[in-house]
């Protein structure tokens, strides 16, 4: 009876350490779970899809999506009836923030091109034909270099003719009075153009003026994503008189998702030149008598070289083989036959080698 006792009373003990433990436990976890510090979240207008630029903001296009307080950037809104209606400046994508900034004022259509231009920057137009603006090919965005001729002109400090690249890399902000295109107007494949609008700095807008008016400006459109300056020293027009011709290169003027042209033939070249080399013919001398003729020839096996003599008797032939020879000597050829015939085909007189010994 007595160890019984004994035995609940350690039983007891056991689980009231058990118990004692797990409630501190979850007291602890309790104290850090306060301690940690808690994000603090606000809710802010987001695109619910794209929104294209130009268009008004329908309320069904955005959102309002909790964000931490910490990366809520600067302009965002945080009422929806703040952007509904308002016309965008930039096309703006799903789930991003909607700025300020990226919109026009309440109730205005159209405040022109003057937001669209970043500060810092201008806009100058330069007239342009079929031909000076690269065959009415460009399109708001695209980049340009601009190409000047200067005709002489002595008066103006121009002693001579001269051709030189002025700008490099210039974007084009507008075609005519275009610098937002419609759906219709992106499907169609040119845009006939009198003016073009250039975003440049105020000291190219300078450069730019000045050479309108004194030569003739060219647009010279570039390809997407080539913005690498290139360094010319311009054309002096007597140049072209003793200059060499410049052709183009087939392997650079390839789209990036080409195989360039010259590939597969370089390949085809080492296959080539892998292979054993075959046999190779070289004449070397004839000589004739009065009852026959002979014919010397090198053959050329890899690196063996062999001297072969032919003979045939004059005027033998036959209208189906052409003539006859024999081969009479195979110096450095042990297997081949002493004797056999060979049907080669006549050879015209003037592609015939000089006879053997002769003095040409």
């Amino acid at each position: 009876m007595r160890t019984k006792s004994v035995l609940l009373l350690l039983l007891a003990l056991g689980c009231g350490l058990v118990a004692a433990i797990g409630v501190k436990q979850v007291l602890a976890t309790k104290d850090q779970a306060t301690a940690s510090p808690t994000v603090e979240m606000q809710a802010i207008v987001v695109a619910a899809e794209d929104i294209a630029m130009g268009d008004p903001v329908k309320i069904e296009q955005i959102k309002l999506e909790d964000w931490p307080k910490s990366k809520i950037p600067e302009g965002a809104l945080f009422k929806a009836e703040e952007a509904e209606g308002r016309r965008t400046k930039t096309k703006i994508y799903k789930g991003s923030p909607i700025l300020d900034d990226q919109l026009l004022a309440k109730g205005a259509v159209d405040a022109g091109a003057a937001p669209w231009i970043p500060k810092g920057y201008r806009v100058v137009s330069v007239k342009v034909d079929a031909v000076s603006g690269s065959a009415s090919m460009l399109r708001p965005s695209d980049r340009v270099d601009v190409v000047v001729h200067f005709p002489a002109n002595p008066n103006k400090g121009i002693p001579k003719d001269y051709t030189r690249t002025i700008l490099q890399n210039v974007r084009v902000f507008a075609v005519d009075d275009k610098y937002i295109l419609t759906e219709d107007e992106k499907t169609k494949k040119s845009l006939p153009a009198k003016t073009v609008s250039l975003l440049v700095t105020p000291e190219q807008a300078e450069v730019i003026t000045a050479a309108s008016e004194l030569g003739q400006i060219r647009l010279v459109m570039r390809g997407l994503g080539d913005n690498d300056p290139v360094n010319t020293r311009g054309v002096d027009p007597s140049e072209l008189l003793g200059r060499p011709s410049m052709g183009g290169d087939p392997e650079k003027e390839v789209l990036p998702s080409e195989t360039p042209s010259g590939s597969a033939d370089e390949f085809a070249q080492f296959l080539v030149s892998q292979q054993k080399p075959g046999p190779q013919v070289m004449r070397v001398s004839s000589s004739s008598s009065e009852n026959r003729e002979t014919w010397s020839i090198r053959l050329l096996m890899g690196p063996r070289v062999n001297d072969i003599t032919l003979e045939r008797e004059s005027g033998a032939s036959n209208e189906e083989t052409g003539t006859l020879w024999r081969v009479v000597s195979a110096e450095g050829m042990s297997d081949a036959p002493p004797q056999v015939d060979l049907p080669l085909p006549e050879l015209p007189p003037e592609e015939l080698p000089p006879p053997r010994g002769s003095d040409q």
